[in-house]
């Protein structure tokens, strides 16, 4: 903290009423491994600093690599004039100290140094298996790892001082699967904070080469009403709809299907939705967020009643309210703005089998094109691939149609959540299915 103590003093000393700056360094390394020979191996030590700064209701802001004092004395220099010509922001603040909550194990570098070879001979192995899963697995789009460290650290002038060492790993396979003439890819990542946490090679060869294999193949069905079921992977076109909803400044702007109904009921009682960056382990966890509010919990949506939308301290200064701990920055050189941690679905009891072993008509939906859950209309519409069910039974695989519905059809006419969602990934959601939407060929 003593550079960014000597930044903030710097500021004040220009002028600044109020100061931030926001320091990140990581250190990255992506494999790729593709045909079974090595492919790309990069190296980086990505890093650098960000400071807003806060003069007669202007904000400012900049960001740079260089860290010298004569770098920093030219940066806040321009920071003060740019201040002048900026228009005034009434709703422009920093948040105040508070505690940040500890123990959510989400740093690991034991897996950091290790050699590179272990590393390589891994996805090599990998990429075999997933060739190895089936006849109709034809071509390799490749597989990669990557492994990111970083350390992110914060102070503004009100005295908040956060910041927080974190690890993440991350695989990605791709196969193409073939069957007369029609090809259909299997490709997806997991990420996890911890190397271990991540499936076994095994599980993830199951998870996408699968996919390929199930779908490769798929023509139109007839339209019509459809039970559907989304796997968690297609649900999260029901999730990513939902992240701009519930984002506090669309719902502010009045840009949200959402904007108007906290503390209404939306949804079936059986859906309940979580933004948790308290999460032991989650890909998103942290103890603050990226301004250095606390990292909360919160139930946006629970047994079907709208609690309330995600904000950061500007936000929530035009809705007066408080901020909820979802400032969130892409790199230092990123203005925040609203995300959200990880966000996801809350798991039910039922199991996916039986599920569809009770169905009558519908459609396993296994990914989507296209828009999803619009989060400012609130229709839901788009392209969709997966598998046709007929009493029970899945008889083939489907493509070249769309499915649509209202939210309101579609959210309250949900018939089951599942039990297996995973956290792969900072968007999450069982198995899904909801009674009736209709299909399009």
């Amino acid at each position: 903290m003593e550079l960014i103590d000597m930044i903030l003093d710097k500021c004040k000393g220009a002028g600044a009423e109020m100061a931030e700056v926001f320091h990140l360094s990581q250190k990255k390394l992506s494999i790729s491994v593709r045909d079974g020979k090595l492919e790309t191996v990069q190296k980086s030590t990505p890093g650098g600093l960000a400071i807003r700064f806060f003069s007669g209701g202007r904000v400012s802001f900049a960001h740079t690599t260089e860290l010298s004092d004569p770098a920093i004395d030219r940066i806040i220099d321009k920071l003060a004039n740019l201040a002048e010509k900026t228009g005034e922001d009434e709703f422009a603040g920093l948040p105040q100290p508070q505690a940040f909550q500890g123990g959510l194990d989400i740093f690991d570098d034991s897996r950091i140094n290790q050699p590179m070879e272990p590393k390589i001979e891994y996805l090599k192995e990998l990429e075999k298996k997933a060739m190895n899963y089936d006849v109709l697995i034809e071509k390799s789009g490749g597989v990669w790892y990557e492994e990111i460290s970083s350390t992110k650290t914060l102070g503004n002038t009100n005295g908040v001082n956060a910041g927080c060492d974190s690890t993440i790993y991350k695989i990605g396979i791709s196969v193409v699967a073939s069957k007369k003439g029609e090809m259909y890819p299997g490709e997806g990542t997991v990420s996890a904070r911890y190397f271990g946490d991540l499936p076994q090679p095994e599980e993830i060869v199951e998870r996408f080469a699968s996919r390929a294999v199930r779908l490769v193949g798929g023509t139109a069905v007839d339209g019509g009403d459809y039970e559907i079921i989304f796997t968690p992977k297609a649900a999260n076109s029901i999730l990513w709809g939902f992240c701009f909803a519930l984002n506090g400044e669309n719902a502010f702007k009045g840009a949200s299907f959402l904007a108007d109904k906290k503390g209404m009921k939306i949804a079936s009682d059986s859906l309940t939705l979580y933004d948790d960056a308290l999460l032991t382990r989650g890909v998103a966890s942290r103890p603050a967020d990226d301004e250095g509010v606390a990292s909360q919990k919160h139930a946006l949506i629970d047994r079907g009643i709208l609690r309330g939308f995600l904000y950061d301290t500007k936000t929530a200064a035009k809705a007066n309210t408080a901020s909820t701990g979802s400032s969130s920055r892409g790199g230092y050189e990123s203005f925040p703005g609203i995300w959200p941690s990880n966000f996801y679905i809350a798991p039910g009891k039922d199991k996916a089998a039986d599920v569809i072993a009770s169905c009558r008509k519908g459609i396993i939906v296994e990914q989507t094109q296209g828009w999803g859950l619009h989060s400012v209309t609130g229709q839901y519409s788009g392209g969709i691939v997966g598998i046709l069910v007929r009493n029970g039974k899945r008889i083939r695989p489907v493509a070249n149609v769309t499915i649509a519905a209202s939210a309101d059809e579609l959210l309250n006419d949900i018939g089951a959540i599942c039990a297996d969602v995973t956290f792969y990934d900072d968007f999450s959601s069982p198995t899904i299915m909801v009674k009736r939407m209709t299909v399009g060929a």
